[in-house]
């Protein structure tokens, strides 16, 4: 989404102090992997995950080869789609270009929440080249990828007949859907992230990844970095 110069200085200035200091108040913390799930067991063959750095955001990438049989049903609006890129974000500001008004109710008085679905095939790190600061790849076992799915598929708020429902995009390709919980400057994008790869069994610590550098770092720990500042590694 196209930003002018002093919305970009309003995002490093504003939104990056208030998430460099709330770290601070909320102490730190260290978890071990969920025994079972990760790292994958013997005889298994795991299934990789992709978390996305992109500025102050942080997504998911999953093969839609790799999700089981009767998870995440909607996955199946993207038949095309050797990948899903899937994030979580305010209703507004997710969508729409950031003004001082959408960043303030996003962070404070939030209307609600959305879940971003975007499909693509081909290589993660060809279709993220010009946007992504980092890719770190996480591998799974089938059933710490078969739980992050399913915490995937919670995320919808799905209507009356039980179907997700649609919201309009001003970006092609990006398709949003009314999600479930309240967003808000503690409960954003990166700690929905993190709370995905601790369903799956990963050792982090959602609490302690307010920031998307934080929950980067976090990832590092167990995840392999396949893309850095522009650079395959």
């Amino acid at each position: 989404m196209g930003q002018s110069g002093s919305v970009a200085r309003f995002r490093r200035g504003i939104l990056g102090m208030l998430l460099l200091l709330l770290p601070a108040l909320l102490g730190n913390g260290c978890v071990g992997p969920v025994q079972g799930l990760y790292p994958t067991p013997p005889g298994q063959t795991p299934k990789t995950a992709y978390v996305v750095h992109s500025g102050l955001h942080t997504d998911l990438i999953v093969r839609t080869a790799d999700i089981p049989p009767g998870l995440w049903p909607e996955h199946k609006m993207f038949p095309h789609a050797d990948y899903l890129e899937v994030g979580w974000g305010d209703i507004e500001a997710y969508r729409y270009p950031w003004t001082a008004r959408i960043v303030l109710r996003a962070l404070f008085c939030s209307k609600g929440s959305v879940l971003l679905v975007h499909g693509f095939s081909g290589a993660v790190t060809n279709e993220y080249a010009g946007m992504a600061k980092e890719i770190i790849a996480v591998q799974l076992s089938p059933q710490g990828f078969a739980r992050l799915c399913a915490y995937i598929q919670d995320a919808y708020a799905l209507d009356p007949q039980g179907r997700p429902i649609p919201l309009a995009s001003e970006e092609p390709g990006d398709y949003f859907f009314l999600a479930k919980g309240h967003y808000s400057l503690i409960h954003n994008c990166n700690p929905w992230t993190a709370r995905a790869l601790r369903a799956a069994g990963c050792p982090i610590a959602p609490r302690c990844c307010l920031r998307s550098g934080a929950l980067m770092s976090e990832t590092r720990c167990f995840g392999r970095v396949i893309w850095l500042y522009g650079k395959p590694r």
